[in-house]
């Protein structure tokens, strides 16, 4: 009778504790943890939330912050530079009435750069030279042309070209040559073509050029042809070109120029031509250029050597 009496104790107590056990939450989630994963679900919760038509995700702290901006597109680290010229010369096919050009051959096509008319590349398919002279263009020059970076010749010469010259043409450092003769450009000569240390060209004859002739224009050491004439430019002949030490033509006339020649010019050792009737200008010729000038010396109007 004691151990049955034992034996039932002992049952009654396995029962109590078993019971106590299953009270404290053992083998169930708790109340706290419930509510951790209420507040943070898990990436499959997550993901099936954001499926959900109109579904958004709040941020939540740092790490889903981090996440909201990596899914953002990232910045394109910029197109190849062929590319970039590309769409450079479609910005001047369609500024220049492209459609009505007299030459147009596999412009704004995918043949590649070196095939457009008028377009020279180098290995890497940069464009190196653009002469699209006596093509009928019309409208005004884009300064988008100040970004083809490679680009030595520019010829636009005896076209319908309008407006003015952009400025952003200085940014062509390793520009050799610029031609825009022959057009009804308007507005002063850009002093930013001072900078560009590389020229050998400038000739921007026969426009409606006005205002004064950039005394920056002497900053470049490496010209040898510098034409102006037949446009409406005024004021003096700034001395700065005497610095134009390689300097060898130097066409000036047919324009509204006036004061003394400066004596600097008498500095251009190389000097062959010189072009200035046509002007109001006065004094006379520095007389160390008489016995290298090769021309007639009428191109000198009225002025004599002194």
């Amino acid at each position: 009778m004691a151990d049955i009496t034992r034996n039932l104790i002992l049952i009654g107590l396995a029962l109590i504790l078993s019971i106590a056990l299953l009270a404290c939450g053992g083998d169930g989630p708790s109340e706290s943890s419930a509510t951790e994963r209420a507040a943070f679900p898990s990436v499959t919760e997550r993901g099936a939330a954001a499926s959900e038509p109109g579904a958004t995700l709040e941020s939540s702290g740092t790490s889903e912050s981090t996440s909201t901006e990596a899914s953002e597109p990232i910045p394109a680290s910029g197109s190849s530079s062929a590319e970039t010229d590309r769409e450079i010369l479609i910005a001047l096919y369609n500024a220049t009435d492209g459609a009505n050009w007299k030459e147009s051959d596999n412009w704004v096509t995918d043949e590649p750069l070196g095939r457009w008319r008028g377009v020279t590349t180098d290995n890497s398919d940069r464009v190196v030279e653009l002469d699209l002279a006596f093509n009928d263009l019309s409208g005004e020059i884009p300064r988008e042309l100040g970004n083809l970076a490679n680009l030595t010749d520019l010829r636009l010469s005896d076209n319908e070209l309008s407006g003015e010259i952009p400025r952003e043409l200085g940014n062509l450092a390793n520009l050799i040559e610029l031609r825009l003769l022959g057009n009804q450009l308007s507005g002063e000569i850009p002093r930013e073509l001072g900078s560009l240390a590389n020229l050998r060209t400038l000739w921007l004859e026969h426009n409606e050029l006005s205002g004064e002739i950039p005394p920056e224009l002497g900053n470049l050491a490496n010209l040898k042809g510098l034409d102006l004439r037949g446009n409406q430019l005024s004021g003096e002949i700034p001395r700065e070109l005497g610095s134009l030490a390689n300097l060898t033509s130097l066409w000036l006339s047919d324009n509204e120029l006036s004061g003394e020649i400066p004596p600097e010019l008498g500095n251009l050792a190389n000097l062959g031509r010189l072009d200035l009737v046509g002007n109001q200008l006065s004094g006379c010729v520095p007389s160390s250029l008489q016995g290298q000038l090769d021309m007639d010396l009428s191109e000198l109007g009225d002025l004599s050597f002194c």
